[in-house]
């Protein structure tokens, strides 16, 4: 099968590799559709934990082929998508409910091989069925939107309440329109491109602005600002020094 191989840092080439088998709990999964998360430009410049050579992609979703002997729950012709992050269950960590500092967490498309192929092999206590009618590419959406919407639930939105979004990529836009389905009635987005303020307005943001033209503190927060005083929530979605 052909895969998109990161062999060391500043090294990727398409590859031809053998086809992977699933083992006794896992499925065997036919990629329809894998995104491009920021966390593949941070491996590729070896800014980000990895271990190469790894085929990359966590944010996918397709067709189950194959079903190992234990599966229960799953069948091929299935449409699934998956939760890349596989934690140990066992580290002080994931005994304390924070799977996300897991000591020995193994993901795949980081540690092992992912969605930039033909096949990818996961775990079946990672995977989630998705309805059959759903567009493949929207269930690839399914990884960073259940990021965006774990963090909306942390934040606690009130009804009425403020909310200000750093950083207009995807995640940004997804944020928004989550504050949206939330309840806030107020929802600022700062981002510099100009296209995606005008699609964050589209999408429900109530105002947007351009954090090179000037204060954006001060355009937000300040006396003659958008919320004079400040708002309830900030999410930061750029994930740069500058909006940190």
């Amino acid at each position: 099968m052909k895969a998109v191989r990161l062999e060391a840092v500043g090294s990727i080439a398409l590859r031809e590799v053998d086809k992977p088998s699933a083992g006794a709990d896992d499925l065997l999964v036919r990629i329809e559709a894998c995104g491009v998360c920021g966390t593949d430009r941070h491996l590729f410049h070896g800014e980000f934990p990895c271990k190469p050579p790894v085929t990359p992609g966590h944010e996918f979703s397709g067709i189950v082929e194959a079903v190992g002997s234990s599966v229960i729950g799953f069948s091929v012709g299935d449409r699934v998508t998956g939760d890349p992050n596989i934690a140990c269950g066992r580290c002080p960590h994931c005994h304390a409910g924070r799977v996300n500092l897991c000591r020995n967490l193994n993901a795949i498309g980081i540690h092992r091989d992912g969605g930039f192929a033909d096949y990818v092999v996961m775990p079946q206590k990672q995977a989630f069925l998705l309805p059959a009618s759903l567009k493949p590419t929207h269930g690839a959406f399914c990884e960073p939107l259940a990021c965006c919407l774990h963090g909306v639930d942390l934040a606690a939105i009130k009804p009425g309440g403020s909310v200000v979004v750093l950083g207009g990529g995807v995640i940004g836009l997804l944020t928004v329109q989550l504050a949206r389905l939330a309840g806030a009635k107020t929802i600022v987005l700062s981002t510099r491109q100009a296209s995606r303020r005008e699609l964050a307005e589209e999408l429900g943001a109530t105002a947007s602005v351009d954090p090179g033209a000037g204060d954006v503190i001060d355009a937000i927060a300040g006396p003659d600002g958008l919320v004079p005083g400040g708002v309830d929530v900030v999410f930061e979605c750029a994930g740069v020094r500058d909006t940190v």
